[in-house]
């Protein structure tokens, strides 16, 4: 979904989802990418400062899980999970072929 400003639908959402099911447990966020968007191609690592999902991750709070998938690399994953807890997901780059990429991707970043 994508319009001038989705965020306040996405959080009457999740607002509504913490009240009709205290214990669901989880939530898988797409965050705002860098690259790919409505209005047009940026630069891949220059993301704007007003795209921001922490309102939903503030509306869901510390109950459940709160996962996270971005242009993640190693470092940003585990920056972004020191930094606002919950967890991340890698789909968007091995989405197609999970099974050999992703291992080699983590072990050759840990290297």
């Amino acid at each position: 979904m994508s319009g001038p400003d989705p965020l306040p639908t996405f959080a009457e959402l999740v607002k509504r989802i913490r009240v009709a099911y205290p214990d669901f447990a989880c939530i898988h966020v797409l965050e705002p990418a860098t690259h790919h968007r409505f209005d047009g191609e940026r630069e891949t690592g220059k993301k704007n400062p007003d795209d921001s999902n922490k309102l939903l991750r503030d509306i869901w709070g510390d109950d459940g899980a709160y996962i996270a998938n971005s242009d993640f690399g190693r470092d940003s994953a585990i920056e972004t999970v020191e930094m606002e807890g919950g967890l991340v997901s890698f789909a968007r780059h091995f989405i197609s072929n999970v099974s050999k990429r992703l291992p080699v991707f983590c072990l050759l970043s840990y290297l």
